[in-house]
């Protein structure tokens, strides 16, 4: 659910702009909860595994932002930048386990 709010403060205008990220903090829990988050082939086996759902107003945001660490991880798959957009967005994180 997303809500915006302008306000008027004399010559300068605001908008907030703020949604609501618990249906992704619900989905990506569940599928911690159901030990999944790895992807598997036709036979059963496993070919990777899924860490984390980042919701695209997130990326948009932080891209607008220019945000450090999510321009190394999107342009460069750093994954200590990675690891440290985890821990400022714990809700992403959609499995058990280290990164």
């Amino acid at each position: 659910m997303l809500t915006q709010e302008l306000e008027a403060r004399g010559d300068e205008l605001r908008l907030t702009t703020a949604y609501d990220t618990d249906d992704e903090e619900r989905y990506n829990w569940s599928c911690v909860q159901e030990g999944k988050g790895f992807i598997r082939g036709e036979s059963g086996e496993i070919s990777g595994r899924v860490v984390a759902n980042i919701p695209a107003p997130d990326a948009a945001r932080l891209e607008a932002a220019f945000d450090l660490d999510w321009l190394a991880f999107s342009r460069n798959r750093d994954k200590a930048a990675f690891r440290r957009l985890l821990k400022r967005f714990p809700y992403w994180k959609a499995c058990e386990g280290g990164v």
